[in-house]
């Protein structure tokens, strides 16, 4: 067989290896996938799952007590209770779309086991 055609087999195979390779450390680290609160109200599955929606505005609460953080997140048509027992993120207030991990309690309520807060914009400089 001719050389140039070896070549062309190498390539063939090895394209697609560095093409997933690029896509895992590039591209899927920074991907942040979710369902949106209404989503997760109309499922019945209590399985760990990403939740993502809009800060409800005067929600965000601090119980010294139990040392939790509650909050609400909203969709388009239903809210969901969050209680969130860790240091929240310092962007983390009203209006901007918090993404929340975790399961449903058996009262309904959302237990996270993390929070995070999607892309503010804020830091972005003016005129962007």
């Amino acid at each position: 067989m001719n050389r140039k055609w070896y070549w062309v087999i190498g390539a063939l195979i090895l394209l697609p290896v560095l093409a997933h390779l690029v896509y895992a450390i590039v591209v899927s680290p920074f991907a942040n996938y979710y369902i949106t609160v209404d989503q997760f109200v109309a499922r019945s599955a209590d399985s760990p799952v990403r939740v993502g929606g809009v800060v409800v505005p005067g929600s965000i609460r601090w119980d010294n007590a139990t040392r939790t953080l509650r909050f609400q997140i909203a969709g388009e048509r239903a809210t969901l209770n969050v209680a969130y027992r860790a240091v929240a993120p310092d962007a983390l207030r009203d209006q901007v779309t918090a993404i929340v991990e975790g399961a449903r309690a058996p009262d309904g309520t959302f237990l996270a086991t993390s929070v995070r807060v999607r892309c503010p914009h804020q830091y972005l400089p003016a005129g962007w």
